[in-house]
Parts: C-alpha cells; sequence; structure tokens
C-alpha cells in the first residue's frame, strides 16, 4: 500500500518534508515514493500528508491510479471549462 507521485509533479518540495515516513524522495524527473517505507498515513493522519499540500492536481494516485486531488479539486475549475480556456489563451 503507497501513494505514487507521477510526472505531473513540479518538484515543488511541498510534499517531501510533511511525509511522517520519510518515503518520498528527490529524483528525476519529479519526486518518487519509496512504496517499502510508505504507509499512506494510516495510524498517523486522517489524510495523506503529501496529497494535503499538494498544488499540482493529479500528481499524487493511490495505488488505483486515483487522483487524491483530481482535475478542478484545487482550482474549482471544471476540467471541460479549463481545456476550453487553454485552447483560448492558445489560439491568440
Amino acid at each position: 500500500m503507497a501513494v505514487k507521485i507521477i510526472e505531473s509533479c513540479v518538484n515543488c518540495f511541498a510534499c517531501e518534508p510533511v511525509c511522517p515516513s520519510n518515503a518520498i524522495y528527490e529524483a528525476k524527473p519529479h519526486f518518487l515514493v519509496d512504496s517499502k517505507k510508505c504507509t499512506e498515513c494510516e495510524g498517523d493522519f486522517p489524510v495523506q500528508q503529501c496529497a494535503s499540500i499538494c498544488p499540482i492536481e493529479g500528481a499524487i494516485v493511490d495505488s488505483f491510479g486515483l487522483a487524491f486531488n483530481p482535475p478542478g479539486s484545487l482550482t474549482g475549475i471544471p476540467p471541460e471549462k479549463m481545456a476550453e480556456a487553454m485552447a483560448e489563451l492558445q489560439s491568440h
């Protein structure tokens, strides 16, 4: 049982110091989680500390690949509206 940090991670260093099991480490091209150390904060905190501090939507996923902070959860912008806005910005 372990969380996973995926390629959308921007190496902002927010998650690494809050991990109670010291499972997160810097790697290239993004931070990674040592699955042997990660406890998903069970017994320590009600939520995964890395996901609770992560500013990037979708960067940290559970063992099923589901994002703790799915698109739209941090910005409040539905993914389809974000896609529209990005497409409009890129067209100019």
